[in-house]
């Protein structure tokens, strides 16, 4: 059965989180009234973060935690698992690992989306080569923990390689398939770099294990020109069991976000 989740923030704000960090508990509220399953928490660190109040408040709305959106660390502090300084890459993975275990209390997935971002201009293969080491590590804590890493498919105008469904794919099996890494499909991203959406959800298979929804200029689903229904059917065609998130911006604004997302998720369950 699908699921649905969208992004709440609890620690600093954030611009896909309707409800800023020092409202996290009305965006708690907002999830159950809307009859979501789950949130998917921004968490940039773990200063003066409380994983175990976290998952006790969300257990008392009836949710979980699809993943951990680890993003907001590489503007707020560089971190990259491409980090040329080997102090800031070992600061990086040690990051991965903090989040690593917060997802063995919350029972959640781990997002490498954008701390796989580079500034340096590297070849397609280097840059393969380079995050395949980066994460390795990572990879082998996950395992050890029983904890999923999901790897975003980025559009090219955010890092310069693994932008398409096929891509990740291809990496997914450079990297040996591990069946505890999956593939995060966002159809913002997609709607840029895959031509055929129904192909692409094909071709990932049981690799897609986590999906973005937002609109084709990132606004909430029905404000851009993507089909949402058509693309709900094509992953139920495919068979996919998991999680679709909503992650936009809060465009037109917020409260469109918080007053449409129910009767939006409501309108897919039914079809």
């Amino acid at each position: 059965m699908i699921t649905f989740s969208a992004t709440l923030t609890c620690q600093y704000d954030a611009i896909f989180s309707p409800f800023s960090a020092s409202n996290f508990q009305q965006g708690l509220a907002w999830l159950q009234n809307s009859n979501f399953d789950a949130a998917e928490l921004c968490i940039a660190d773990y200063n003066d973060v409380d994983v175990m109040a976290i998952a006790r408040v969300l257990a008392d709305h009836g949710l979980g935690c699809t993943t951990i959106a680890s993003g907001q660390a590489r503007k707020r502090e560089g971190l990259s698992l491409l980090a040329e300084d080997n102090s800031l890459l070992q600061k990086t993975r040690q990051r991965i690992y903090q989040h690593i275990d917060a997802a063995t209390i919350l029972g959640s997935f781990v997002t490498i989306g954008s701390l796989r971002a580079t500034d340096s201009l590297l070849s397609a293969e280097c840059y393969r080569d380079s995050l395949a080491e980066g994460l390795r590590p990572c990879m082998d804590y996950a395992q050890k923990c029983g904890v999923t890493l999901i790897i975003e498919a980025l559009n090219r105008y955010e890092v310069s390689h693994l932008n398409s469904a096929a891509e990740m794919q291809v990496f997914h099996d450079f990297i040996g398939a591990p069946s505890h890494v999956g593939i995060l499909w966002d159809v913002f991203h997609a709607n840029i770099e895959d031509q055929d959406f129904a192909q692409a959800i094909q071709l990932m298979g049981s690799k897609l294990r986590h999906v973005h929804f937002a609109d084709s200029n990132r606004a909430f689903p029905g404000y851009g020109h993507l089909d949402f229904d058509a693309i709900y059917r094509q992953l139920q065609q495919a068979g996919y069991q998991g999680a679709i998130s909503l992650e936009c911006l809060c465009k037109p604004s917020a409260q469109t976000v918080i007053d449409q997302s129910g009767p939006f998720i409501q309108r897919l369950r039914q079809l």
